[in-house]
């Protein structure tokens, strides 16, 4: 195996418990972290940092309700996913924002929903889906339907703040500025850029994978929202409105993983 150690001082995270790192035929619950230090390389050959263990959220995830006239209820994560490993500098183990795309390690792991923490970025579709399947009951990756509502609020705005486009509201076109230059963002540093019903970084920050398919062609993925980096034909106000989305297919649908995608999670509400 070919790669670097991880000069993280924050990485004291759990070794599994005879526990193997593939984790696909778990059910994601993940068991307790103790205090016992872990340590992580970063795989310069596979792109994934290889640490052992089953990792888990440390409480429930913070949510929202979304309800009105004209749709069904449903919760959706009130931050956008995050890593159990997440810390306000990294999403996870190894993580980079722009260069050599590091992805999560491998394990089936829940997603978690809180402030302050690095959102969950360069995961393929697959991970994402699991990792929301694993957060509990009912949860899942969300539609684009629900993102978009989420995001315009009951007043159907073209952004998470309102009707018009307002510069350093939310983080595009580099709009957070961190140690290493422009990135993502902490989860709800923009104070400011938050729905109606009070979900953080819904313009902005990361694009999100949803649960959708294009023309009910299975092979087809998409993320929707906006991201912080700019984009060339991503640049005008309106590429940034809320439901804006993009789709991949075939083959590149199931290995994309990139530093500007991530997702959060959402469930029907009960009775919805």
């Amino acid at each position: 195996m070919r790669g670097r150690l991880l000069p993280l001082p924050f990485l004291l995270f759990a070794v599994g418990c005879g526990e193997s790192a593939g984790g696909d035929d778990d059910d994601g619950a993940g068991a307790t972290p103790d205090a016992a230090p872990a340590e992580a390389v970063c795989d310069e050959t596979t792109g994934r940092a290889v640490l052992e263990g089953d990792f888990a959220c440390d409480g429930a995830p913070e949510v929202i309700r979304v309800e009105g006239e004209f749709v069904y209820a449903f919760d959706i994560f009130k931050y956008e996913a995050s890593h159990p490993l997440a810390t306000a500098e990294v999403a996870f183990p190894c993580a980079v924002s722009k260069g050599r795309a590091f992805e999560a390690p491998k394990q089936t792991t829940p997603a978690c929903s809180k402030a302050g923490v690095r959102p969950w970025h360069s995961v393929r579709w697959e991970d994402a889906d699991k990792a929301c399947k694993a957060a509990g009951e009912g949860w899942r990756l969300c539609k684009g339907d629900e993102l978009r509502r989420a995001c315009s609020g009951p007043e159907d705005y073209a952004y998470t703040f309102g009707a018009s486009f307002q510069t350093g509201v939310c983080n595009v076109r580099e709009g957070f500025v961190g140690t290493d230059g422009p990135s993502e963002a902490p989860a709800g540093t923009l104070d400011g850029c938050v729905s109606a019903e009070g979900a953080f970084d819904l313009t902005g920050n990361l694009w999100e994978w949803t649960d959708d398919r294009e023309n009910n062609d299975p092979a087809t993925r998409v993320f929707q929202g906006a991201g912080w980096r700019t984009i060339a034909e991503r640049h005008r106000d309106t590429d940034l409105v809320c439901g804006v989305r993009n789709v991949l297919p075939g083959l590149s649908a199931r290995t994309y993983a990139n530093p500007d995608v991530g997702f959060r999670c959402c469930r029907t509400a009960s009775g919805g």
